[in-house]
């Protein structure tokens, strides 16, 4: 195996691999760069400032230099046929594995790794403007937001990082045996590949590549069976030169694909819950209200104790039932008037308060308007429907 000898700023050299590289989390920052306060994670526990990374999307600083000594945490570094394309191994002080790296155009990189780290790798990652998946066969760790948005990468499984441009970094955490492959994309890249079919994206791929997106999007995805063969066909190619790369790049776009229809179908899941919810809570208010509708409670007290917020109820109201909380609610009381008006046990007073009116006169009202008549011709000539 040819290898190639590196000075130790090769570490800043493979910032852009974030997760997969021991080595980055001890490089020295560049003058005036502000290390990372400590990361927020719920399992881990970071000692100190960690690194702080930019990821650079520009395809020329990913190449790879030839220098005369490795950094500590790399032991051998083997080019693969191109400049920007290489796999290196860590050293035993420092885990265990290899990283491959392989740069396909300006904004499209992928690498893959099988790697354990002997103790928690955390690192502060900028990437403006790239979107990330990640597919896991086995692994841990953390990533977060600025705002708090967390994925836990425990285990198999996938995940995708959309990130606009000018927001904050976010952290991530790894440790132990992380077998992953990850494809990282520009937006002005994922732009050219969908052209006049963004419409067909999710809908925050969609404000991405419009550039109206206005926060990070971390968002763990269903690890399907497709997303875990690419993982696979990745790790197990026995390709060399131009064919491997070709093949990197067609199983990157595969995997991209795959992780969008995937969060289709997330979206459309979500909203078939919110759906759900809302029918569940719709039906549960109802039965409230023909248990009260004679002193009701407000829109405010009916949403909390079904579940839903005001707006959602009165949303479901008007698109399950057909009409808004206070028009079942009338329903409801003048259903119970015409009844007791045929009984002609009660006098209208004593029908108006029975069914919640505080007002003889309201409802006198709401007779009027409803039936066009007054209570008592109302029952004098014989009863509506409600």
């Amino acid at each position: 195996m040819e290898s190639l000898r590196a000075r130790s700023s090769l570490s800043k050299q493979l910032a852009p691999l974030s997760a997969a590289l021991p080595a980055i989390r001890r490089r020295k920052l560049a003058s005036g760069e502000v290390q990372a306060s400590v990361a927020e994670f719920r399992r881990f526990t970071i000692d100190g400032d960690i690194p702080a990374l930019a990821l650079d999307y520009n395809a020329s600083g990913w190449g790879l230099p030839e220098y005369e000594e490795l950094p500590p945490e790399i032991d051998v570094i083997e080019p693969m046929g191109d400049p920007c394309h290489y796999r290196f191994y860590t050293s035993k002080e420092f885990g265990s594995g290899h990283v491959e790296c392989c740069v396909l155009s300006d904004g499209f990189l992928v690498h893959f790794n099988d790697v354990t780290h002997d103790r928690p790798n955390a690192m502060s990652v900028a990437a403006p403007d790239m979107l990330r998946v990640r597919i896991a066969s086995d692994g841990d760790g953390e990533y977060v937001t600025a705002r708090g948005d967390r994925i836990d990468l425990k285990g198999a499984g996938s995940a995708i990082v959309i990130e606009p441009a000018g927001m904050p970094p976010g952290k991530a955490v790894f440790i132990g045996h992380s077998r992953t492959v990850t494809v990282y994309i520009h937006r002005s890249r994922l732009q050219d590949l969908y052209a006049d079919r963004a419409h067909e994206l999710p809908g925050a791929l969609q404000a991405f590549i419009a550039g109206s997106l206005r926060h990070t999007v971390a968002q763990r995805l269903p690890l399907n069976a497709s997303l875990l063969r690419c993982l696979e066909d990745l790790h197990g190619c026995d390709l060399d030169g131009h064919s491997r790369r070709l093949f990197i790049r067609s199983k990157a776009i595969e995997i991209l694909c795959h992780a969008f229809k995937v969060m289709v179908h997330d979206d459309e899941q979500v909203m078939l819950d919110a759906s759900a919810q809302m029918t569940r809570g719709v039906i549960k208010a109802q039965q409230r209200l023909m248990e009260n509708f004679v002193a009701p409670p407000s829109l405010d007290d009916l949403a909390r104790d079904v579940g839903l917020s005001r707006s959602s109820l009165c949303a479901g109201f008007r698109q399950i039932v057909g009409q808004t909380v206070f028009d079942y609610i009338a329903d409801l009381r003048m259903q119970q008037a015409l009844s007791m008006l045929n009984e002609r046990a009660a006098s209208i007073t004593q029908i108006a308060y029975a069914v919640g009116y505080s007002h003889p006169s309201s409802f006198s009202l709401a007779v009027q308007r409803r039936f066009g008549t007054t209570p008592s011709e109302l029952r004098r000539r014989g009863l509506p429907d409600a």
